[in-house]
């Protein structure tokens, strides 16, 4: 007798994110949206932001499933008792960002429409970067017709980061790859924001500070590896990461202004398409000034 998929769900369900396979089939209120000789290369599926204890069998249990193809990703997210899709063809793919911090992950995908995001619990953290990777590098086929520029006028820094994370997370692309190079490095800085004098103190009581970040390139990609995100409590980057890919040809604009929030901080803005990513560094360092003019010049 067939078991009843709907009692398989519960009985799996948790906060942990499952790759779609036999054992761990596609969640019933998306089973419509795909046939049986689907040709998706990786599929995941993201819980419900509620408690096990909180569960019953006949609730639907699943926020999100996402699908690889060869040439594009579909995002499927549950509203309610009914699915909204969204299909990512790979020319229109603009990149992909993974946040953590203890338990708390969130993967967005850029796109020429905008930017899609969903959280999940880090217990799966393996899950969603092995999915990460494989979108990155078969959106990457597909975008090879398209003109590459070229990276022989972009800087390399030896500058080394400071932090135990990105150091471990360099170790950890460069066992995957060799063909990453390193632009810049920003150091982590404390940060004040421009205000009133009570704003002022309470600065003085709870720091922020700008995340360490390391911004490397490969011939196709920008990959960008900061030490949590902007602006971190002090005392707090050492519980996260951001980890940041976006291919070099879908930047159609590089800006760097002053901060006009934080005193000493220039802002460096990327424009992909509808998005703009922005990062903070301290305004005397020239290496990712001098960094950032190079990828708009090219």
């Amino acid at each position: 007798m067939a078991e009843n998929i709907s009692i398989s769900e519960y009985n799996a369900f948790g906060p942990w994110v499952y790759e779609i396979t036999e054992s761990h089939p596609v969640p019933r209120l998306f089973a419509p949206f795909f046939n049986e000789d689907d040709q998706a290369l990786m599929k995941i599926k993201i819980p419900r932001e509620i408690d096990r204890r909180n569960a019953t069998p006949d609730m639907d249990l699943y926020d999100y499933v996402i699908a690889l193809y060869e040439d594009q990703l579909r995002i499927l997210e549950r509203q309610d008792n009914t699915v909204k899709g969204h299909t990512i063809y790979a020319h229109d793919f603009m990149g992909i960002r993974i946040y953590k911090n203890l338990l708390i992950a969130a993967c967005t995908v850029f796109s020429s429409d905008g930017a899609t995001s969903f959280s999940f619990n880090t217990v799966s953290i393996d899950v969603v970067e092995d999915f990460v990777e494989l979108a990155i590098k078969t959106m990457a086929k597909k975008n090879q017709t398209d003109e590459m520029p070229d990276i022989t006028a972009l800087p390399v820094s030896s500058s080394e980061p400071e932090s135990m994370l990105i150091q471990s997370m360099l170790h950890k692309l460069n066992m995957k790859r060799n063909d990453i190079s390193q632009g810049a490095l920003q150091n982590a800085v404390d940060v004040y924001r421009k205000g009133d004098t009570a704003t002022m103190i309470e600065r003085m009581v709870w720091k922020e500070m700008n995340p360490e970040a390391l911004h490397l390139y490969t011939d196709k990609d920008l990959i960008i590896l900061e030490n949590g995100f902007f602006p971190n409590r002090a005392g707090m980057p050492d519980f996260g990461y951001t980890y940041t890919v976006i291919p070099l040809n879908k930047i159609s604009g590089v800006e760097i202004t002053e901060s006009q929030e934080y005193s000493l901080l220039n802002v460096c803005t990327l424009y992909v398409g509808p998005n703009r990513i922005k990062y903070h560094y301290d305004i005397d360092n020239e290496e990712v000034t001098t960094f950032y003019e190079a990828i708009k010049n090219l």
